[in-house]
């Protein structure tokens, strides 16, 4: 699992804590289960963070494995991983969004698993597309 780090009110820092375990608010939504805070163990150690700035603040819904498309949030930004053995292969190529959900638990999910509300483009109504074939090729110049 991810695993995130923390800065207590003491001004302590703590490491090391799974996603399902932090909470944005004082009342946040219990239970909150491993497989609703992310759906992949994470691929390595090494990761490139990001905020998309057309991502930055949007509104959006989430899958996850417990409760699929229940979840409404907030993007707050990407993890991407960096030399792993699975991005290179581009079925398994996937970055992680961090959402903050409105029911007060974090959310660590692939993109595939997200949909953004973004009220000067897409439809009011946030639902995942179907159809969409996944990339299966590998692009080169050389």
């Amino acid at each position: 699992m991810w695993g995130c780090t923390v800065m207590l009110e003491s001004g302590a820092i703590y490491r090391n804590l799974p996603a399902h375990s932090l909470a944005f608010d004082d009342a946040p939504q219990t239970p909150w289960e491993p497989e609703e805070a992310q759906t992949w163990d994470c691929y390595g150690e090494d990761f490139t963070c990001l905020e998309y700035r057309y991502l930055a603040g949007l509104e959006c819904k989430v899958q996850t494995q417990l409760r699929p498309g229940q979840h409404e949030g907030q993007y707050l930004f990407t993890a991407a991983p960096v030399g792993d053995g699975f991005s290179a292969a581009p079925e398994q190529a996937k970055e992680f969004c961090f959402i903050q959900l409105y029911n007060g638990r974090l959310t660590i999910q692939p993109t595939n698993l997200v949909v953004f509300k973004e009220k000067s483009f897409t439809n009011h109504e946030l639902q995942f597309p179907t159809g969409l074939k996944r990339q299966t090729d590998i692009f080169t110049v050389e």
